[in-house]
């Protein structure tokens, strides 16, 4: 075997464990978000981002003192949220207050892993891998 060859199978090798770490370390939510903890609030759907691997939500919250903060909320992907019932965008309204119960974010930052989202009919839509009720 010629030494281009080998270094071509060795690189191919190398590459093909590559997207398994990455795709076990994606999924890892407890790096990121508190999953032994559950934040409830009501907010207002501001922006979705229909994106993989994750659907992201932004909802301004007003606190006891009235300040209004935005939260970004990390959903499934688009196909886990049609399996839902929830990737048709009549189904979600901008501008429409919906309960949300997340895990936060451990560096403290208006983030968040969805747990339930609660329609103003009261449809309530479990879409999180940790729920705590």
């Amino acid at each position: 075997m010629n030494k281009v060859f080998k270094a071509c199978a060795l690189s191919a090798c190398v590459a093909s464990l590559t997207p398994a770490g990455t795709a076990r370390a994606h999924h890892a939510a407890a790096a990121q978000y508190d999953v032994e903890k559950v934040v409830q609030f009501k907010g207002v759907l501001t922006k979705v981002e229909w994106v993989n691997p994750h659907t992201h939500m932004s909802f301004d919250v007003k606190g006891p003192d009235g300040k209004v903060t935005n939260w970004s909320i990390e959903f499934a992907g688009v196909a886990g949220m049609r399996r839902a019932g929830l990737a048709n965008k009549q189904v979600l309204a901008v501008g429409q207050t919906y309960a949300l119960a997340v895990n936060p974010a451990r560096d403290g930052r208006k983030m968040g892993l969805i747990n339930t989202m609660t329609f103003p009919d009261g449809r309530v839509f479990r879409l999180g891998a940790v729920v705590q009720d």
